[in-house]
């Protein structure tokens, strides 16, 4: 065996090559700014910034998803609102997550399905290897590192894997051996994690008994058994999910209640639409070309549209030709079952207001992955003899996903053009507008900003020939900043004038009062200013703009004191504000030089 050999063959090779890959198409994404959901998650959280090592807070805010939260506080905790330290823990969960993927596949190969297969040494020489590249490398699953909330997709993908893995682990074991004991035992660790990191994982309990079916001998006991303990299991997620949100686990509104995240798309349609959703995930896999964050997707309108009709149909095809190679390919008939037993909670009759988003992809490609990468390393050696051609189109393969991986990430680093992409993308998509227009404006490009906004309001002509404006939240606060720093202060009130007009929930006010207050300020009008500030607080008291900029009055009108302690209280929750040290530096200056 040459050292080439030895050194491809080696595990531990493997795996530093996978770190390796990885790390090239990360290792840039460390400045990557918050997005979206970043900001009421993290950043404008006070469960987060307030934190006070009590687990109890953050079950409270979110039981369902505690584990994925107390991550959020730690990274708080050691980096407050820096970047670095928060990537650097998401891109340490995608490792995991390859790793797992890498470990889980090793274990399949092992299962007597495919223990005896004749080319099993070939594929867990290559396969193990070439999957978790494939997983780690692919383009889509960038949203689901990159963008700093979603490491709840990731992290919850990592826990599932594992436990699919340990599960396997223990099935192999002797029975009833101490060492199936402690297998046993991590599985049911990672099965309570996957479920306390995101609602996505409990579909977990029938992926167990995918793996039983296929990989394991048939025995009808055991099958009853694990069905059994399947459905069991999932009634006790249920029992534990309605229990944390403190509702009646055999109440029928609590189960409507628990199972829709909105009103407003009926259960047959959202399932109607997913339909169409799954095969644009499926595309994006197999060409990874047109991603973006926002996605403006048509509603479907039921089963009886016919291109509903025909996608159901199309996926109803798949999963029988998966079924009816179970024997010949049981690798190809996991994956593809194991791809919509994974997107089962987000896909199916559980309504989510946005009906597509790129990390859900991030789980049930691992099922793809399983897939296609076992049937093309199995079809090239039947048709390509030479091994060193079989590595070229695994290497060109992942050299591809490499160089879009990276160049999405580069993108996601600098949000206007990120968002300029989105919208090109997406053109009526409001979201995405307004938040392009939102990082014009921080960027000074004031009337590009203020145009973006304009794009998300729609005028409505009445029959006594006036016209009403409407508008999002998001767009009146964005563009009384716009006006504001324009200098437009007449029209940036008018703006602020429209806004007190509408019945806005205490978080948006309390903004809207602080940006009103801010003009005030720029006019050198402090009291009233000063009121803004103090009501805005009133309304929502963790605001740390509105309680800086009431420091920032304090020391204006000469309460020199009161603004260095509203400072140190800042400090405290953002020690690295570089405008909140410097004004509490002044104060300390000037203090010190009235001292002396």
């Amino acid at each position: 065996m040459t050292l080439l050999q030895r050194v491809a063959s080696s595990v531990y090779a493997q795996l530093a090559l996978i770190i390796c890959a990885l790390i090239a198409v990360y290792g840039h994404t460390l400045d990557v700014p918050f997005y979206l959901d970043d900001f009421s998650s993290i950043k404008e959280n006070p469960v987060i910034f307030n934190w006070q090592g009590q687990l109890i807070e953050l079950w409270r805010f979110s039981a369902a998803r505690i584990i994925g939260y107390f991550s959020f506080a730690l990274n708080f905790q050691i980096h407050q609102f820096e970047f670095a330290g928060y990537h650097i823990v998401n891109i340490t969960i995608h490792l995991l997550t390859s790793l797992a993927v890498f470990a889980f596949i090793r274990s399949l190969l092992t299962t007597p399905a495919l223990k005896a297969h004749p080319q099993q040494p070939y594929l867990l020489l290559t396969l193990p290897l070439f999957a978790a590249l494939v997983f780690a490398l692919h383009p889509l699953h960038v949203q689901a590192v990159t963008y700093i909330v979603q490491r709840l997709a990731s992290l919850a993908a990592l826990f599932y894997i594992v436990a699919l893995w340990t599960y396997i682990n223990a099935r192999l074991a002797a029975p009833r051996s101490k060492q199936q004991i402690i297998w046993a035992g991590f599985c049911l660790l990672a099965t309570l994690a996957a479920f306390f990191t995101k609602q996505n994982t409990f579909t977990l309990p029938i992926a167990f008994l995918l793996l039983d079916s296929i990989f394991f001998p048939y025995n009808k006991k055991r099958l009853i058994i694990i069905a059994f303990t399947v459905i069991a299991g999932l009634f006790i997620t249920w029992l534990l999910l309605a229990l944390m949100l403190g509702k009646n686990p055999l109440s029928l509104h609590a189960m409507q209640a628990l199972t829709r995240e909105t009103q407003a798309i009926g259960r047959d349609q959202y399932l109607a639409t997913q339909m169409h959703v799954l095969w644009t995930y499926i595309r994006l896999f197999f060409i990874p070309t047109g991603l973006h964050i926002d996605y403006t997707y048509s509603l479907s309108t039921g089963f009886t549209q016919l291109t509903t009709l025909f996608a159901t149909l199309l996926h109803l095809g798949v999963i029988g030709t998966a079924l009816y190679f179970i024997r010949r390919l049981p690798l190809l008939t996991f994956g593809i079952l194991f791809y919509y037993i994974a997107h089962g909670v987000e896909s199916s009759v559980i309504p989510i207001r946005d009906v597509i988003f790129e990390h859900r992809t991030y789980l049930p490609d691992v099922g793809l992955i399983i897939a296609t990468t076992s049937s093309l390393l199995i079809i090239a050696t039947r048709i390509v003899q030479q091994k060193i051609a079989i590595l070229t189109i695994c290497l060109t393969l992942l050299i591809g996903l490499s160089i879009v991986t990276w160049q999405r990430n580069q993108l996601w680093r600098d949000p206007i053009q990120l968002w300029q992409d989105n919208v090109e993308k997406a053109p009526n998509k409001e979201r995405a507008w307004v938040i392009l227009g939102k990082h014009l404006i921080q960027a000074n490009r004031l009337d590009e900003g203020i145009a973006a906004l304009e794009k998300t309001i729609v005028s409505i002509k009445h029959e006594n020939g006036q016209i009403e404006k409407r508008f999002s939240v998001e767009t009146l606060l964005n563009m009384i900043v716009a006006l504001k720093r324009a200098q437009r202060y007449d029209e940036a009130l008018e703006w602020v004038a429209l806004g007190l007009q509408q019945n806005l929930p205490p978080f948006d006010k309390a903004k809207l009062l602080t940006n009103q207050s801010n003009i005030f300020y720029a006019l050198r009008r402090y009291q009233e200013a000063e009121n803004g500030y103090r009501q805005a607080l009133v309304l929502y008291p963790q605001s740390f703009i509105a309680r800086a900029n009431l420091a920032s009055i304090l020391a204006a009108t000469g309460r020199l004191q009161e603004a260095e302690k509203m400072y140190l209280i800042l400090l405290q929750i953002d020690p690295n504000n570089q405008v909140v040290q410097s004004n509490l530096q002044q104060i300390r200056d000037y203090l010190a030089q009235q001292a002396s």
